[in-house]
């Protein structure tokens, strides 16, 4: 995927090697964190780790940018090829806190469906925790629908949640 500019303040490109410290230290960031399934303090080797999986095929990892600076990332975790679920893709997708409810994470979603769409997926999802009701409303707005739920699937700080199983058929 080459870069993508929306209205010429964000741009949507793909994570490379350089951008492993900075999005290190948004996971890192106590508001991100707390919706993430990794438990901070995340080393940097964990994220390097994450975008060798990117280099190898088993996820993609788009750069979410504002004026050269990254404000979030999104991706898709693949299923292993040739299996009977190698047609979908969990995705995720995270903002620094600064830029919620600007409409950004729409922007990034929607490249990252079309992602999906140019690599052959049907189908993406994700597990998301039930207290995250922004990020529910944005996947709802999206056309994701709510296919389950896990009861007591996430803990935060020692405090339990349900996950909210969604997902999107891309026609």
């Amino acid at each position: 995927m080459q870069s993508v500019s929306v209205n010429g303040e964000i741009r949507i490109s793909p994570a490379t090697e350089n951008d492993i410290p900075r999005l290190n230290e948004l996971v890192n960031i106590p508001e991100i964190a707390r919706y993430l399934n990794l438990i901070p303090p995340v080393p940097r080797e964990s994220t390097r780790a994450f975008w060798e999986k990117t280099q190898n095929g088993e996820a993609s990892m788009l750069c979410i940018r504002t004026n050269e600076r990254i404000i979030g990332a999104a991706g898709l975790v693949y299923n292993p090829p040739k299996t009977k679920i190698s047609h979908s893709a969990a995705f995720f997708l995270y903002l620094e806190p600064a830029c919620w409810g600007r409409g950004i994470g729409q922007v990034a979603l929607h490249a990252l469906l079309d992602k999906a769409r140019s690599n052959g997926l049907v189908r993406v999802e994700c597990q998301v925790s039930a207290a995250n009701s922004r990020a529910i409303r944005l996947y709802e707005r999206l056309g994701f629908v709510r296919e389950g739920l896990k009861r007591k699937a996430f803990c935060d700080a020692g405090e339990f949640f349900d996950m909210v199983v969604m997902g999107r058929l891309l026609e």
